[in-house]
């Protein structure tokens, strides 16, 4: 029954669209409703956060899952063998899961196949995959990307990105989304930052 509760709060927290209630019962996980389901109103991607962790993180993860050779992963095992905190780990795994790497389901972790491909590949390949699921699934990053392609000289202020996320977020977390965002456009070559400008611009 313990563990039981274990694998139903790892499953909670990595599901975020889950109603939870003090009544639901540990053997109730696994029936999860689908994302989005009873909204209908659109959603801007500013308002939805990313995991503040580094591609090389995610990889990472992604490497050590791949190599246990498990079909599926138990994630208390998996946190215990790091030697991890729960909050350590928990942002690198809703962002594989984000990405489409990984999927999470009653306190165990699986690779997609993308995931595994991504975990075992070349760079230059782990950077196409990147770039394709990160355009799929990651809303803010394509919409960055298409207002930058959008401007003769492809480039555009940071702060006009700031401004839109500082609606959803306080202006420190505002300044870590436009930080891990670039982080991760960087490594998929959607754009860059120059720092110095305060400008992000199409690769050239």
């Amino acid at each position: 029954r313990f563990k039981a509760l274990v694998d139903y709060v790892y499953t909670v927290m990595t599901n975020p669209d889950i109603a939870v209630t003090g009544e639901l019962e540990p053997d109730q996980a696994d029936v999860l409703p689908s994302a989005g389901v009873g909204s209908s109103a659109p959603v801007s991607p500013f308002s939805r956060p990313l995991p503040h962790v580094r591609v090389g993180g995610i990889s990472g993860l992604l490497e050590l899952i791949a190599e246990s050779g498990e079909a599926l992963t138990d994630l208390p095992q998996l946190a215990e063998g790091l030697r991890l905190e729960v909050d350590d780990l928990l942002p690198l795994l809703d962002a594989a899961v984000l990405l489409g790497f990984a999927a999470v389901a009653d306190g165990e972790v699986r690779l997609t196949p993308v995931g595994r491909d991504f975990a075992t590949t070349t760079i230059l390949r782990s950077k196409d995959l990147f770039r394709q699921q990160a355009l799929a699934r990651i809303p803010v990053l394509a919409s960055m990307l298409l207002t930058l392609e959008e401007q003769s000289n492809g480039s555009m202020r940071a702060d006009f990105f700031l401004e839109i996320w500082d609606d959803y977020f306080p202006t420190e977390e505002a300044e870590r989304q436009l930080t891990t965002a670039v982080d991760w456009a960087r490594y998929a070559e959607l754009f860059e930052y120059d720092a110095a400008e305060g400008r992000l611009s199409l690769p050239r």
